[in-house]
């Protein structure tokens, strides 16, 4: 240790026992003194004495983005070069959505603390920011609190606490503490409300309902203490229909209590979310002053007093909004897990189809790899027609004939067959065709350092028409959120979008069959898709607006609830599926695995 440290150590043993806050900063096991760092900058930090190291662990977490984060400050800065008075960023900004468990990890708060550090450090000289962080609750030892806080002058606060958290698979409450209420801001002669909140997923308009433990709402209680804006920093992931929706409710609070509303949502994919952006400005006539860009980070400037802002479109569809939805999410999990490349299996049907597509999109085709494993029962159309799509995306392609494998699993199982009856419909042979590929991807993909994409639809997944340890192997569901008519559609909107047949004709015309026997279609284990994804949905959005299918046979319906309710078992081994519906399996989607509800 050089002469600083030293004299810095020496200087905080007068004043804390140790020398250190922490016992992790001590450095006792490996024979050394604690650190002293003077800057940091992404991955690399510098002591007082100006030695340099890389930041393995950023925090345990918290600082995922690295130290004085270029694209924080750069927004930051250019906000301001446009004459920004206040830049906010959404929700949990600081540290990511969704930390879960890493709230639980040792120092989280100290990092976080150290993260804000260094931003209002290096934003001394700009505007005022909200940002969205993590920080310690004043009201529960050990817990956090999911916090606004205003960085300025070189130095942060916090204005406003979370009130409401979310419960379930994804409980909030398992890790942050509730606020009491919610913060406001005076900043040049404005009273800004500031509450972070996820959007309630109804249509009546009511926007945030009272569910809350002090009995409360937190935007009527703002609107109670007169504030002329409010500020809703949100992480709000993307669903059909959620963009609309929101603007629907957000302009009409905004109308109702004469306040402006500005609304700054997440961009980005998180394992199975993906946000959407399209942050949002109203004015006090609940008439929409800007909106921000969709499935892309952007720095929105509004005028309150003169123009207003720039109104991005909204995707021109439905189709288009999913699209962009899933190679966003493709492109951040890939990213975010330390990867480049990815895997396909191609078998010929619209499902591979699709995601190779997503992938090429998400990636870059030199990215990818198609990896086609025809057995004795594919169909030459299968092959030539993966052949021609790959060639149409630029994709490299990759053909294993399985039959060897198929042979060589038959010998070696064969005595332990031997020991147990054959019985009618037996899929043991059918089943070993799925697994062989499954264990053949894997293998390539860690050769690769390559994540396998899996090729599964909702409608295969909710009625268990999947090989375990087969077709189900992935690192990520691209489409495992789209019924088998959704595939079809949007594959036809990306042809349109392309402006030419990158996904060959032929995979349109053909009937869905994953040919693991002679002849095999799916509609001999399965009602045909137009049938029976209306009797899923219904059954899936029970109880809420989801319409309902008309002429439904009650037997096919009974049938297909049975098959839902015994596939959970599948669904909990499947991988990460991306989200774009607001009853995705795995969170909104829930039941006992051992369960024995039946129908009457």
């Amino acid at each position: 240790m050089d002469d600083k440290s030293r004299a810095l150590f020496d200087k905080a043993c007068q004043l804390i026992p140790g020398g250190v806050n922490s016992p992790v900063r001590a450095c006792h096991n490996v024979d050394s003194l604690p650190l002293f760092i003077a800057e940091a900058h992404g991955s690399h930090i510098i002591d007082v004495d100006g030695r340099e190291y890389i930041d393995f662990i950023l925090s345990w977490g918290p600082m995922i983005l690295g130290h004085d984060h270029p694209a924080v400050t750069a927004a930051v800065r250019e906000a301001a070069a446009q004459g920004a008075d206040l830049c906010v960023t959404p929700e949990l900004a600081l540290c990511g959505v969704a930390p879960g468990s890493y709230l639980r990890a040792e120092d989280f708060a100290e990092g976080c603390k150290a993260g804000l550090q260094m931003l209002a450090d290096a934003l001394q000289d700009g505007p005022p920011l909200l940002v969205g962080a993590p920080v310690a609750s004043v009201y529960a030892s050990g817990l956090l609190s999911n916090a606004a806080i205003l960085v300025q002058k070189g130095r942060w606060s916090v204005v406003s606490r979370k009130v409401y958290q979310t419960y379930g698979q994804d409980s909030e409450a398992r890790f942050f503490d509730r606020g009491v209420s919610c913060g406001i801001l005076a900043l040049d002669g404005w009273r800004l409300g500031v509450v972070l909140c996820q959007e309630s997923a109804t249509e009546d308009g009511a926007f945030w309902k009272t569910q809350y433990a002090s009995g409360h709402n937190p935007l009527m209680e703002l609107v109670q203490r007169g504030v002329d804006a409010i500020v809703h920093m949100a992480a709000v992931p993307f669903s059909k229909g959620v963009q609309r929706l929101s603007e629907q409710m957000l302009s009409h609070v905004a109308a109702r209590h004469h306040v402006h509303l500005f609304s700054v949502n997440m961009v980005g994919g998180n394992d199975s979310r993906v946000y959407n952006g399209q942050s949002l400005a109203f004015d006090p006539t609940g008439q929409i002053l800007a909106r921000g860009k969709a499935f892309a980070e952007d720095v929105l400037l509004v005028d309150t007093a003169g123009s207003g802002g720039i109104v991005h479109p909204r995707p021109a569809c439905l189709p288009e909004a999913i699209w962009d939805a899933l190679t966003l999410g493709v492109r951040d999990f890939v990213r975010k897990c330390g990867l480049e490349k990815a895997i396909v299996a191609l078998s010929g049907g619209m499902d591979s189809a699709l995601v190779l597509c997503v992938a090429a999109e998400a990636l870059g085709a030199d990215n990818v790899t198609a990896v086609l494993m025809p057995s004795p029962y594919s169909s030459e159309g299968s092959v030539t027609d993966s052949l021609e799509l790959a060639k149409n995306l630029g994709v490299r392609t990759l053909t294993l004939p399985i039959e060897p494998v198929m042979e060589s699993f038959s010998a070696a199982l064969a005595p332990g067959l031997d020991l147990f009856e054959t019985f009618p419909g037996d899929t043991t042979f059918e089943n070993l065709q799925a697994r062989i590929r499954g264990i053949m991807v894997s293998s390539l993909a860690n050769r690769a350092r390559a994540l396998v994409l899996n090729t599964g639809n909702k409608s295969e997944c909710a009625v268990g028409y999947s090989t375990l340890y087969g077709d189900t192997v992935g690192a990520l569901g691209v489409i495992a959120d789209l019924t088998k008519t959704e595939v079809y559609t949007l594959a036809g909107w990306y042809n349109h979008h392309r402006q030419a047949t990158i996904i060959p004709q032929a995979i349109f015309d053909k009937s869905p069959s994953a040919e693991l026997r002679p002849g095999q279609k799916d509609s001999d284990s399965l009602p045909p898709y137009d049938v029976l994804d209306p009797v899923l949905e219904s059954l899936i959005f029970a109880g809420q607006t989801a319409a309902q299918p008309q002429e439904a046979d009650e037997g096919l319906r009974k049938e297909v609830r049975r098959k839902l309710f015994a596939a959970e078992f599948k669904r909990r081994q499947e991988p990460l599926a991306l989200h774009i519906s607001r009853m995705p399996f795995g969170t909104g989607w829930q039941v006992p695995v051992a369960g024995r509800y039946r129908m009457p």
